[in-house]
């Protein structure tokens, strides 16, 4: 079994990445969390996955997919169509793309993040302050 800094490192530049994406509906894959950082000690490999709106959806089929291709099993896989905005911002901002259907489809997805959790800033701190009473 690998680690997840090996797993990552099977992923990146994969040919066989981008047939398996391409027939699961996936447009992005994108690695995060600390798995990229440089001195990172990562337990898992954090995924975040965006499939084709309206498309279907095979997320089992995807991660065992991944799974058999980097004999790894430490795979986190956030699914980004159904994701709050925090985690999505995570998943995209500052992440490393390892699969783009077409260009700028990680540009547009992590500015809309960026602005949707911006946009929502107001209703967390609410729901914070609720809780705290």
């Amino acid at each position: 079994m690998r680690t997840a800094g090996q797993a990552l490192e099977m992923l990146r530049g994969s040919a066989s990445l981008t047939a398996v994406c391409r027939e699961r509906g996936v447009i992005l894959l994108t690695a995060f969390g600390s798995a990229i950082k440089p001195n990172g000690m990562p337990h898992d490999l954090d995924l975040g996955v965006l499939f084709e709106y309206g498309g279907p959806r095979d997320l089992l089929g995807l991660l065992d997919d991944l799974v058999v291709m980097t004999d790894c099993d430490f795979l986190d896989v956030t699914v980004l169509n159904d994701a709050g905005p925090v985690i999505r911002e995570r998943a995209l901002v500052g992440a490393e793309v390892l699969f783009e259907a077409r260009r700028s489809i990680h540009a547009n997805a992590s500015i809309s993040a960026m602005l949707e959790r911006m946009d929502t800033a107001w209703m967390r701190a609410l729901i914070v302050e609720e809780l705290a009473r």
